[in-house]
């Protein structure tokens, strides 16, 4: 899509909307996790931040790993360790070799929090630009 910008100050419009099209994203995200009860970890919402580069802007999480699999969910598999002989944690029986994991349903809190700002974000993007 070419967009035909019609003056520096419509550019700032458009840097200061996307500045604050990226800060609502977070913040939705973020209450999205928050009112995940299944998710008990503060980890991946702290982790969730945005910023803005030129015409630009990005909402990431700080390349927490898991990120992924809690918005998309995972398949089942089998879990090994890496370092050790064996799977131990606070609770087990005993040591296990592996653990067959059922996989986890997605929780997703990233892409609806986009969906959710994208009308708002396209309809005021209309007021400033030429298509």
């Amino acid at each position: 899509i070419y967009l035909k910008i019609k003056s520096e100050e419509d550019e700032k419009k458009i840097q200061q909307l996307l500045k604050n099209t990226g800060m609502k994203i977070e913040a939705s995200a973020k209450d999205n996790l928050t009112k995940n009860k299944s998710i008990n970890t503060g980890h991946l919402r702290r982790g969730i931040a945005n910023f803005r580069r030129g015409m630009t802007v990005t909402i990431h999480t700080s390349n927490i790993k898991y990120a992924p699999m809690v918005e998309y969910g995972t398949r089942s598999h089998i879990i090994k360790p890496k370092n050790k002989k064996a799977l131990y944690w606070k609770g087990a029986a005993h040591p296990v070799k592996k653990v067959n994991h059922p996989g986890s349903k997605a929780k997703p809190y990233l892409i609806p929090a986009f969906e959710k700002e994208i009308p708002y974000f396209i309809d005021k993007l209309k007021e400033v630009v030429e298509w």
